[in-house]
């Protein structure tokens, strides 16, 4: 359960940051963006960046003495 909330917690603030980034740059360059497509998009990495780092910390073992 604790995967589920975490992958949904990283998803909803990619897709706010996705859409964020995604005006900023669509404003500088003026471009026309679909909203729909950059949420995706964001989710997406966002969820990659958030799996891979908690399988790279999860795999460095910490022993206490």
């Amino acid at each position: 359960m604790r995967l589920i909330v975490s992958n949904l917690v990283a998803a909803f603030w990619a897709l706010i940051l996705g859409e964020v980034l995604g005006y900023i740059c669509g404003q500088l360059d003026i471009l026309t963006i679909d909203p729909v497509t950059m949420g995706v998009l964001a989710i997406v990495v966002g969820l990659f960046a958030a799996n891979c780092f908690a399988w790279i910390t999860k795999s460095v073992e910490v022993t206490s003495k």
